[in-house]
């Protein structure tokens, strides 16, 4: 990090491969990016974590991000940590992946019906946060949960995907346990499935802000998705 004066890790995977693991990654990764930034002096350090992120969450994705968190808050670095609802933009894989079924696919499983809520926030608005957390030194100590204008249903994201791209399938409830089958036989035949188990845990939850803290520290002016989406979504031709 030479002579840095600020750091940013954005740190995350959702899908651990070889050694690549959930606790190298989230955990160790951010111990060794916090020694790194104590030895160049570093005078802020902002860590991307997810929204879900506590000490008895269910899936190793969210224990992991925990115990980063609690290396960046032990550190004694001047730091900023910020929990995000599903981050999306025009290079995601959450809404461009949901948008590949739609043009691929006449029927649409909705996991466990489709029924846990989500607050999806745009990329450049979650860039607003970092950079005025860079700003505002009173957001030194505090961890902000962030998420977009609106929250919506598994199941109300997909006909909003379905009215911007002018498509209509055909929905059905897929239940968790057969969602689990079929993600376990992913996870044995495939190097990086589409999806875990581990996954389907968060999937099992909402994943919406609760602590409004980020409203009154910050001034960000949050698009929707109905704003952002028809930019980059777009059907194939025919």
């Amino acid at each position: 990090m030479g002579e840095a004066d600020t750091v940013i890790h954005l740190v995350g995977v959702l899908t651990p491969v070889g050694e690549g693991t959930f606790d190298s990654i989230h955990r160790q990764g951010t111990e060794a990016m916090v020694k790194m930034a104590r030895d160049a002096g570093a005078r802020r350090y902002l860590q991307m974590s997810a929204l879900g992120a506590r000490p008895d969450a269910r899936s190793r994705y969210h224990q992991t991000k925990w115990a980063a968190e609690e290396a960046v808050r032990g550190s004694g670095l001047a730091y900023t940590i910020f929990r995000p609802s599903v981050i999306f933009g025009a290079e995601d894989r959450f809404t461009n992946l949901f948008s590949r079924m739609i043009d691929l696919s006449p029927v649409l499983p909705l996991i466990g019906g489709g029924k846990n809520r989500l607050q999806p926030i745009w990329v450049e608005n979650v860039v607003d946060y970092f950079v005025q957390a860079l700003e505002r030194g009173e957001t030194a100590g505090k961890t902000y949960e962030l998420g977009g204008p609106r929250v919506y249903s598994m199941e109300g994201l997909i006909d909003l995907l379905m009215k911007i791209k002018g498509k209509r399938r055909l929905k059905f409830s897929l239940p968790i346990g057969a969602a689990r089958l079929q993600a376990a036989l992913m996870e044995s035949i495939l190097p990086k499935p589409p999806l875990t188990r581990d996954q389907l845990l968060m999937l099992e939850e909402d994943n919406v802000v609760g602590d409004p803290a980020a409203a009154k520290d910050f001034s960000v002016k949050l698009a929707s998705m109905e704003e952002i989406l028809p930019g980059y979504l777009k059907s194939p031709a025919g």
